[in-house]
């Protein structure tokens, strides 16, 4: 009876002592690890402390938890200075794949529009942190012109880069032009007549008479610039003897002279002979040896009954060296050195009469490079002609 006692006792006190076993054990290793765990996890992770562009806001603030910053420039900013920073003294740093100091400031070059960096952060131990940073630099908005070169012509007003309008005048023997021009940003398209524009420039032929060339520079964000170039080229050049002209009208003044003279020496003669009575020495009306002939009539009366004349002429530059009248036909008229092209209004007697200035209708014309230039102004009513010279001198 006693050995059972014995048995359940030692029994109970096995029990208590292994519940106090596991109470006593329990209660410390819960603590332990609720106090220690998170500490050794912060220290060993490989996180960013600190994302900083130099001068530059990002979109929200920085927090080592959030993965994705973005910024944006103009376009003037060509570089960025940035910083990172991790919180693990034992992690490397990667940006782009290439190896970066933690906390030293690196520089970077953007290009327009979207700019991505990739940063790593890795712990050593497998783990590994990636924040995305986005730069979006503008696009250029220049669509300015720096030059416009002309294979031949001159612009007229000279060029300036806010200047759209320009007119250009060319001979008749240029039926092409090439346009070379130049955009103050290598970012800029250039077309000619919609053609895309290469080094060598653009070829465009001409019409006689007007015609207009548009050159359309577009910037890098879209936008579009668009200059006029008003080309006039030249019509065919009626070559006139203007020296032929000069002094077949000279030698009409000369022998209607001559004629007067004759004619009033053959009176004189008629009346001086002997037995005349004094009514002989009146002026004879009946064609006789001694009156003109119907030819020399209308030689005398050429400038009076000629209707291929001008009542008047001007011009745009320059001062005339007599005042015009209809029966002169040579003038010289001086311009300043600067002066490239004059502007012509010749006005006809009669309104039946054709005028052509150098064999055109265009009143503009180009002054020559040299000290002279000769224009000849053709009037022609019917069979009658007549021709005007303007000589243009350069002031030196």
């Amino acid at each position: 009876m006693k050995e059972p006692i014995q048995s359940k006792a030692l029994n109970v006190m096995l029990v208590i002592s292994m519940v106090w076993m596991g109470v006593g054990t329990y209660i410390p290793t819960a603590y332990a690890e609720t106090n220690t765990a998170p500490v050794q996890e912060d220290q060993q992770e490989g996180k960013l402390s600190k994302i900083e562009i130099e001068g530059i806001k990002l979109d929200q603030r920085f927090s080592a938890d959030s993965k994705e910053y973005s910024a944006t420039v103009k376009n003037e900013v060509q570089s960025i200075k940035l910083l990172v920073e991790s919180s693990n003294p034992d992690s490397s740093i990667t940006l782009n794949g290439q190896t970066v100091i933690s906390g030293v400031v690196g520089a970077y070059s953007l290009q327009t529009g979207e700019n991505k960096f990739i940063i790593s952060v890795d712990n050593g131990s497998n783990s590994t942190n990636t924040y995305n940073l986005t730069l979006m630099r503008d696009e250029n908005d220049n669509n300015l012109l720096q030059s416009i070169n002309l294979s031949k012509g001159q612009l007229s007003p000279n060029f300036s880069s806010t200047g759209t309008d320009y007119k250009v005048v060319v001979p008749n023997d240029v039926p092409v032009i090439t346009i070379k021009p130049t955009s103050v940003e290598t970012t800029s398209t250039i077309k000619v007549n919609e053609t895309l524009v290469t080094k060598d420039g653009a070829a465009v032929e001409l019409p006689v008479g007007e015609s207009d060339i548009i050159i359309a520079v577009t910037a890098e964000n879209g936008e579009k610039r668009i200059y006029t170039l008003h080309i006039t080229r030249a019509a065919a050049e009626i070559k006139t003897n203007t020296k032929t002209n000069i002094k077949t009208n000279t030698k009409t003044k000369t022998n209607t002279k001559t004629n007067t003279k004759t004619n009033t020496n053959a009176n004189s003669n008629q009346n001086n002979k002997p037995g005349l009575s004094q009514s002989t020495s009146q002026p004879n009306n009946r064609p006789n040896s001694t009156q003109p002939t119907s030819q020399q009539a209308s030689s005398l009366n050429v400038e009076k009954t000629s209707k291929a004349l001008l009542s008047s002429l001007s011009v745009s530059e320059g001062s005339w060296d007599s005042t015009f009248t209809s029966d002169e036909f040579t003038y010289h008229v001086t311009v300043s050195s600067d002066i490239d092209e004059v502007t012509l209004n010749p006005i006809a007697k009669s309104s039946n009469s054709e005028i052509l200035i150098e064999g055109s209708t265009k009143e503009t014309i180009k002054l020559e490079d040299d000290s002279k230039t000769i224009i000849s102004i053709v009037v022609t009513n019917e069979d009658d002609r007549k021709t005007y010279v303007l000589v243009f001198d350069k002031e030196s």
